[in-house]
């Protein structure tokens, strides 16, 4: 926080000398504020000229220029993932796309536009594949309804898919405010669409952590983030039980079992109607009375098919009863809540997906602001909002990039981690170590994201290895991750198509996995104080 704050004074005084007319100003590699030294590495990253009625785009990242509208603002803050071009009309991000061999151009193309099938929000208006200076092209065109909750939506779409030799894409995805036949088209961004050789390495942003001192958050909630959150916080664990908080039987009989209290409690809950949650303050009162703080889940569900997807229900006003309601009682609750929005939104399974949303991560982003918005103005002083991706994105695309669905700093208290060792009962899954689902993941979030981390669900299958061994390997190598600051176990299973148990997660599954977790969850404070 002193650095934040040293680096701002010295930007101001940059600004006001400026202002007063100082020449030049001069910066030691280390003195210079992380804003502008950010700049300068993005600035170096591309070129937009002008050039008659349109600019031109340079992206020395990803090898490439074409024509581009003219204002638009470049960024490029995730330049190794996408390159976007906005202005309050139109917004254009760039994807190159570098496939693995087992995966096709035209498997890429049908993939990615999967959300067609959902006729009841898309209009699906223009297809073609055709041929542009030399280069195959697909062109999709479509369209859905504004969005009444979405200031400016920009509701009208294309993608142009560029192939490239055999195993690369460019996508070019592009949404307007306007029909294209009012804007000019877009077959200019093809017309004189180039590639070389890249020559500059990616920038990726890091965000920066909120201080806590900004949050808003009542004198408890902020005793619990500094006890579970702080730096030198130790590793807590917590744990999902179906049937808590509404009832406590299961939970209770497993920490008298394992001789361990779980502090943190996940839940899930849905958008159930459009007015009231049938016992959100219930589960609320409850796990407080049962020493537990929730990790509150919150997610859209599955509409029957040919009625569309609640996300654009969401922002289009009609749970907003729901909403207001759902946000008051946690409010009024007045105690900590960790507050889960949407997770695993890079996963094709969840409905806020941009895989079922247009392929527009920008939904996402809206509906978590909007729900954000929500609890703010319901004066929600005792909520720490987790932001969860899943751990791999489903589809492995640039476009359903994790990093695309950052909704921004100033709506993240907590990085939420995700990754499950599935186990073998389907084709095509392997076993995975704890390590090897984590230790990329845990490096990556790093570069990444400043605030603290916490798996939000976890567990492994007993399907295809040896279980109890992967728990002893997990709890002797999470020490590794110091700013994973808890760690949720998901106790439950996933079923197959006809019922049958296809991954089993469950914590007491036999007598020898409830004694490894009774005696490593109990050592757990020892080996943390040696190996921290």
């Amino acid at each position: 926080m002193r650095k934040t704050i040293i680096a701002k004074i010295l930007y101001y005084v940059l600004c006001l000398g400026l202002i007063l007319g100082m020449t030049e100003v001069s910066y030691g590699a280390e003195s210079k504020p992380a804003a502008l030294k950010d700049t300068v590495a993005v600035k170096e990253l591309y070129r937009l000229d002008s050039d008659g009625n349109y600019s031109e785009f340079i992206n020395y990242v990803h090898g490439y220029s074409l024509k581009v509208d003219q204002m638009l603002q470049v960024d490029m803050g995730y330049s190794g993932v996408c390159a976007v071009l906005e202005n309050d009309h139109k917004r254009i991000e760039i994807y190159k796309e570098s496939l693995p061999s087992n995966v096709s151009q035209q498997a890429y193309i049908n993939y990615s536009n999967q959300f067609l099938a959902n006729t009841a929000d898309h209009i699906k208006e223009y297809e073609t594949r055709t041929t542009i200076n030399g280069r195959a092209v697909h062109i999709l065109q479509w369209s859905r309804q504004k969005l009444s909750r979405v200031e400016n939506d920009k509701n009208y779409y294309v993608s142009l898919e560029i192939l490239s030799g055999s195993q690369e894409v460019y996508t070019i995805f592009v949404k307007s405010d306007k029909p294209f036949y009012q804007t000019g088209g877009y077959h200019y961004l093809l017309d004189n669409f180039k590639t070389f050789a890249p020559t500059k390495s990616a920038y990726m942003r890091k965000s920066q952590e909120v201080s806590i001192e900004t949050r808003g958050w009542n004198q408890e909630t902020q005793d619990f983030y500094l006890q579970y959150f702080s730096p030198d916080s130790k590793l807590q664990w917590g744990l999902f039980e179906p049937k808590a908080p509404d009832d406590f039987t299961q939970m209770n009989y497993l920490e008298k079992e394992m001789e361990y209290s779980f502090p943190i409690l996940l839940n899930y809950t849905h958008f159930n109607n459009t007015y009231k949650h049938p016992n959100l303050e219930y589960r609320l009162q409850n796990a407080y009375k049962n020493n537990k703080t929730l990790e509150l889940t919150l997610q859209t569900a599955w509409k029957q098919p040919g009625e569309g997807n609640m996300v654009y229900d969401v922002l289009d006003g009609d749970y907003d009863e729901f909403l207001k309601d759902y946000a008051q009682t946690v409010s009024d609750f007045d105690h900590p809540v960790l507050f889960r929005l949407g997770n695993e939104m890079n996963g094709d399974w969840c409905p806020y997906s941009s895989y079922n949303t247009s392929k527009d991560t920008e939904v996402f982003k809206e509906f978590y602001r909007y729900i954000y918005q929500v609890f703010s103005d319901a004066g929600a002083d005792n909520v720490i909002w987790i932001w969860n991706p899943n751990g791999k994105s489903f589809p492995d695309f640039q476009w359903n990039h994790e990093v695309m669905y950052y909704p921004g700093d100033e709506y993240v208290d907590i990085v939420g981690l995700t990754a499950y060792n599935t186990g073998t009962y389907y084709s095509g899954e392997k076993w995975t170590e704890f390590a090897e689902l984590y230790d990329s993941l845990y490096a990556e979030y790093q570069k990444r994201y400043s605030q603290p981390m916490m798996i939000t669900e976890f567990a492994s299958s007993s399907v295809g290895g040896d279980k109890s061994q992967w728990i002893r390997n997990m709890f002797a190598h999470i020490k590794s991750y110091p700013d994973i600051k808890i760690a949720i176990w998901w106790d439950g299973c996933d079923w197959d198509a006809n019922g049958n148990v296809a991954r089993p997660y469950f914590i007491d599954e036999t007598p020898e996995i409830i004694k490894i977790f009774k005696e490593l969850l109990n050592e757990r404070d020892l080996f943390w104080d040696v190996y921290a």
